[in-house]
């Protein structure tokens, strides 16, 4: 069972490792950093757990989005009334959990370099993530899960997806997902839990006091390097939970990205019918207006 935070979606297994720093825990293509000074420290601290053939089950949203996991041997009572259920199956899981997070954290605040990004991100404005924890799945497939016999049982009848199944993207099969997908390759692979800590800093002076928004957190101090006064504040905070992943992912580009599709489509149509030979410029579909109805329907 995924122990670390299911992801909204899952993300390219090269593109995140335990120790990264990151301003969004959903793109880490944007902008991210990985202390290589502190790799072999941070590297030390993790435990990796293997498992062979991995069965899960998961629930999506209407948006098409990751919700939970219940795990091979669920517990009918939590995913009873869930409309939208995917069975998991995967040759390989594997799982990279930090077993010191807070230790892990101040390894990668130790870094000159690390500690030099962050401050260029608090200019910027940008928010602080760090991954302590990775779970990878190898070669998974998906289908459609529903409930046999009503839920009396806790027998599952298996069918494959719809082509228009509300899932996540990669599982569409569209030609430009980097993680394979259904309809092109049997299955895909990436990452698909994370353990994904909110990092705070700011750059303040000694005497200033925390704030209140800060209790909860593991504070490390640092000092500014051409500053007397100023020191660098890092705190870490708790694990994000498979709801907060969930709300972060914006939908918007690629909703956007269908709508410019779709209004491309129409127009090629468009142009279609514009060049049909049953059509002649006098056309009230050339003239972009309804016919005039029928005279005798004018007459009173």
């Amino acid at each position: 069972m995924v122990l670390n935070a299911l992801l909204p979606k899952p993300l390219p297994a090269d593109a995140l490792v335990v120790g990264q720093l990151l301003t969004d825990p959903l793109h880490p293509e944007r902008d991210s950093f990985y202390p290589d000074k502190a790799h072999a420290e941070v590297d030390d601290l993790n435990d990796f757990h293997i498992q062979f053939r991995y069965k899960d089950l998961f629930s999506v949203d209407a948006e098409g989005r990751f919700m939970t996991n219940y795990g091979a041997r669920f517990d009918l009572g939590r995913m009873y009334r869930q409309p939208n259920l995917l069975t998991v199956q995967a040759e390989q899981m594997i799982q990279r959990t930090s077993q010191r997070p807070s230790k892990a954290f101040q390894a990668v605040c130790n870094d000159p370099e690390a500690r030099t990004w962050m401050v260029e991100q608090i200019k910027a404005g940008q928010p602080l993530y760090i991954v302590l924890g990775v779970t990878e799945l190898k070669n998974a497939t998906f289908k459609r899960a529903k409930l046999h016999d009503a839920g009396a049982s806790n027998r599952i009848n298996e069918t494959p997806l719809e082509k228009d199944a509300k899932v996540p993207k990669p599982l569409r099969g569209r030609s430009e997902s980097t993680l394979g997908g259904l309809g092109i390759e049997p299955s895909i692979s990436g990452v698909f839990g994370m353990d994904i800590r909110r990092v705070t800093a700011r750059v303040t002076t000694p005497e200033e006091p925390h704030e209140l928004g800060d209790l909860g957190y593991r504070w490390y101090y640092y000092d500014v390097p051409g500053s007397n006064k100023e020191q660098l504040i890092v705190g870490l905070g708790e694990q994000l939970k498979a709801n907060d992943l969930r709300l972060m992912l914006d939908l918007t580009e690629e909703d956007v990205q269908g709508n410019l599709d779709a209004i491309s489509k129409l127009s090629l149509d468009a142009l279609s019918a514009t060049a049909s030979p049953m059509l002649k410029p006098s056309s009230p579909a050339l003239r972009g207006r309804s016919p005039s109805p029928h005279p005798a329907m004018l007459r009173s």
